[in-house]
């Protein structure tokens, strides 16, 4: 019936145009999303525009067609200028994850043909919540006509290895409106939201004991547990409002899920040295701009992990730079994509390294190890080791800084061709009367020669305060760490949990490290101790203020209120640079 309208309504659209320019034809292949997981589904349409004519099914290079297609027509008349569009819709699912090409679709359009681009997609392993049926038949004991469920991917996993958590709707009610769902509080869990965009139902309906329900999965969710032990998720709840219409208000019906628990396993004992806390399975890429450079000219040192894994959590390595090396924190980047088949994607640490001195520099190799839950077994990535040469700087450098300084020009003067004539009250002085000589005239004479010399000690004061670098890095550690304190002062008013204690994390580390002229990644618990030692119990608190952000920071849980972090540290910070100024 489509088909048989297709001419009418082009035939419209000439007629209407009339003299107006004609449209340029396309036809063009798009998909909502280009990475997905088996089982998930994704959407293809072919759309051909401003022509009448002909297009098959394009090579679906092993996809597996779930409905359609679907075809549909529009018309658009606007400002004098018509369009109209033919459009073929297919829902496409995979059974196995791998890389997929969607081959050119071919239209004959007046006597040619035009093709599409070929489309490529990449499925990942789904994680599959397997045989849940004795879940559903409890939950259908409650309410046969709507009830929910919590489905965890497995029951028993090891700290940070990712679980998959699916909050799904089964209903049999004609219509049904979702007014609001509470998720549970996830205490002992780290959780990553997975974007599912807009709530829709399933196309195909789940029987369940003979009873044939619509399915809608409300939410998903990686869970990442951070500490070993049983783990309860308690139920979620909605509210609902089913058979609403123009003639009824409907019913208002709440909804409770179950409650399921997560059996974590503790991570084997004797941990590697140089484990951080990863689980998954990795692999480490190290790279570096140039291994031979002049003193003072910086090294741009990357370490990329990639993989499937608790890479948000990643923190970064330490890499043992010589001690003539001026090492930066490093510049985070991130390339995470979060679906049903897990956290994958890459983490990379850029550090901007500047040796000082010239020479040879060997680095010992980078390490990184691992947790891999499928083997069991802690795994080690090891780099090749590093070698600079480190040429002698130019003398124009000189490590230096650099002051700039504006240029002087001479004065001009414009416009001195004509004088005008005063009038008024000239201000005369009484005969007799001079300035020459005066107090006035003397001071005036001196002041310039006065100033001028105090101007001259001032700089040369402020030139050797510049040229001693370290110096103003120890002088100026208390205002740096002010500032970033005000930082964690603002995430505090925001309520925003991990900007805060980054922020206190960074002011502690820093103090010290601009304080000592330490490197940041030189900082710890044994550096803190020793350098603080006069100040007795201060180094102490210094310290244990420090893992308590550390482990706020990367973990769900807090042993003190954030004021009260925030004001500790603050004192904490003033009566130490009191201390070491006495």
């Amino acid at each position: 019936m489509k088909r048989a309208f297709l001419p009418f309504l082009f035939l419209a659209l000439a007629l209407l145009c009339g003299k107006a320019q004609a449209q340029e034809i396309t036809f063009k292949a798009t998909v909502d999303r280009n990475s997905f997981a088996v089982g998930e589904n994704i959407k293809l349409v072919l759309t051909l525009s401003n022509a009448q004519g002909r297009f098959g099914d394009p090579d679906l290079g092993g996809l597996v067609i779930v409905q359609g297609p679907f075809e549909s027509s529009a018309f658009n008349f606007i400002n004098g200028k018509g369009s109209a569009t033919i459009s073929r819709t297919y829902l496409l699912t995979a059974t196995q994850p791998g890389d997929y090409t969607i081959g050119p679709a071919k239209a004959l359009v007046g006597g040619g043909s035009i093709l599409t681009d070929p489309i490529k997609v990449h499925v990942e392993k789904g994680i599959t919540s397997g045989n849940n049926s004795g879940l559903l038949n409890q939950q259908q004991k409650q309410d046969r006509d709507l009830f929910a469920t919590i489905t965890l991917s497995r029951n028993k996993c090891y700290v940070g290895e990712q679980v998959l958590a699916t909050y799904t709707l089964y209903c049999r009610y004609g219509t049904l409106e979702l007014n609001s769902y509470d998720l549970p509080k996830l205490t002992g869990f780290w959780a990553e939201e997975i974007n599912m965009g807009n709530l829709e139902w399933e196309t195909a309906l789940q029987t369940v004991n003979g009873l044939q329900y619509r399915v809608a999965i409300i939410k998903k969710q990686l869970l990442f547990p951070q500490k070993a032990g049983k783990l309860r998720i308690d139920p979620a709840t909605l509210k609902c409002v089913v058979n609403r219409s123009f003639f009824s208000r409907g019913a208002d019906i709440n909804v409770k899920s179950n409650a399921v628990e997560l059996n974590v396993l503790e991570l084997p004992p004797n941990k590697p040295a140089d484990f951080t806390g990863a689980v998954g399975q990795l692999q480490m890429e190290v790279t570096t701009g140039a291994t031979t450079v002049k003193a003072n000219e910086a090294i741009d040192l990357k370490l990329r992990f990639s993989g499937r894994s608790n890479l948000k959590l990643l923190d970064a390595p330490k890499p043992g730079f010589p001690t003539d090396f001026e090492a930066y924190d490093p510049k985070v980047t991130d390339k995470v994509t979060v679906n049903a088949g897990g956290m994958s994607g890459s983490r990379e640490f850029q550090y901007l390294v500047i040796p000082r001195h010239e020479g040879v520099y060997t680095m010992e190799p980078i390490t990184f190890s691992y947790f891999d839950p499928e083997k069991g077994s802690y795994q080690q990535l090891t780099s090749g080791p590093l070698t600079f040469t480190v040429e002698k700087g130019d003398g124009s450098t000189g490590g230096a800084a650099t002051i700039s300084r504006p240029s002087r020009t001479d004065v001009q003067v414009l416009d001195r061709d004509i004088r005008y004539i005063r009038t008024g009250d000239l201000e005369l002085e009484p005969l007799g009367h001079h300035l020459f000589g005066s107090w006035p005239y003397l001071t005036g004479m001196a002041a310039p020669a006065l100033a001028f010399l105090i101007l001259l000690g001032w700089r040369r004061k402020r030139d050797a305060e510049q040229a001693d670098a370290m110096g103003m890095r120890r002088k100026g550690a208390d205002k740096v760490a002010r500032q970033r304190l005000k930082a964690a002062s603002e995430a505090l008013t925001k309520n925003d949990r991990e900007g805060f204690y980054a922020a206190m994390s960074k002011a502690l580390h820093g103090y010290v490290s601009d304080k000592f002229a330490l490197g940041v990644a030189e900082v710890n618990a044994q550096v803190v101790r020793e350098k603080f030692a006069s100040l007795g119990e201060a180094s102490e608190a210094y310290v244990k203020l420090m893992d308590a952000c550390e482990l706020a920071r990367f973990a769900p849980f807090e042993d003190k209120p954030r004021q009260q972090v925030y004001d500790e540290a603050a004192t904490l910070i003033t009566r130490i640079e009191h201390d070491l100024r006495a």
